[in-house]
């Protein structure tokens, strides 16, 4: 599986469930709001960010993050 923003967020966390506790972090807003079981089921990893309104630096931060998390290495142009 290719790891990119298009990724619906369920679906990274199926795959690969110790990435939960990036996904936490960086998308906090929807379990702090309960809606993790709705949003997080529809939305991909772009489209939390744009719900967050998050910056650019923040979505370069998670796929480090995520990666690292992962042990893989991250692709170049993950975020286009």
């Amino acid at each position: 599986m290719r790891i990119t923003e298009d990724i619906k967020v369920f679906h990274l966390l199926e795959e690969f469930p110790e990435s939960e506790e990036v996904i936490r972090k960086y998308f906090a807003f929807f379990y702090q709001n309960r809606l993790e079981d709705i949003a997080l089921k529809r939305l991909s990893i772009r489209g939390a960010f744009n719900v967050i309104d998050a910056p650019d630096n923040v979505r370069e931060d998670f796929f480090k993050d995520l990666f690292e998390k992962l042990d893989i290495t991250q692709p170049k142009n993950i975020i286009e």
